[in-house]
């Protein structure tokens, strides 16, 4: 195997561990981590339809993903402490 099968793989194994631990978490404890459920399905999906040029794919959903991280910090910070 070479290494760009390998990262595919394993890639695709902890897309599919955040999809099992997020439902288990969404259906015995709370709803508000269902996101992440769609999140792991949408990254899954990602994954799996890799062909080619995997890295530069990743490295794209990496700075979305991080771009949206930062916008829900940002909004997180504001609800947190505006005024009442």
């Amino acid at each position: 195997m070479n290494s760009d099968n390998v990262i595919v793989y394993l890639t695709s194994l902890v897309a599919v561990g955040i999809i099992i631990v997020a439902l288990l978490t969404a259906i015995f404890h709370s709803a508000i981590i269902v996101p992440i459920v769609i999140i792991g399905i949408v990254l899954a999906i990602f994954t799996f339809f890799a062909k080619g040029d995997f890295s530069h794919k990743i490295e794209s959903i990496e700075k979305i993903c991080f771009v949206i991280t930062l916008l829900a910090i940002i909004c997180s910070f504001i609800l947190l402490y505006k005024p009442m």
